[in-house]
């Protein structure tokens, strides 16, 4: 639990530096994604979980939830595998900290 605690909160305030920089920034160089994210989450409360990390992290923001499938709005990311791979890890690190096991247990 405390190695996730660590990473969310790296990435946490990294999105604030980045989202921070933008609004200080004369010119905006914004370059949004728009990704589909399939859950791994079993439970109602793994998936508000999830939902949450991901609408708490700055530039980030999730628009829907349908059949098992999150979409995700990502204000910084210029890749969208590299946003699911983000995702993904996010996903992983949260379900091993929540269950006590690896993420896909």
């Amino acid at each position: 639990m405390a190695s996730f605690v660590a990473v969310y909160l790296g990435r946490f305030l990294t999105a604030n530096v980045r989202v921070a920089g933008q609004v200080l920034r004369p010119r905006l160089t914004l370059e949004p994604v728009v990704v589909d994210h399939r859950l791994r989450c079993r439970t109602d409360a793994e998936v508000a979980s999830f939902v949450a990390l991901v609408g708490l992290t700055p530039g980030s923001l999730v628009v829907d939830r349908r059949d098992g499938v999150l979409t995700v709005h990502a204000m910084h990311a210029t890749d969208p595998a590299d946003e699911l791979a983000s995702l993904r890890d996010l996903e992983d690190r949260m379900l091993t900290a929540w269950r006590g096991t690896g993420g896909d247990a």
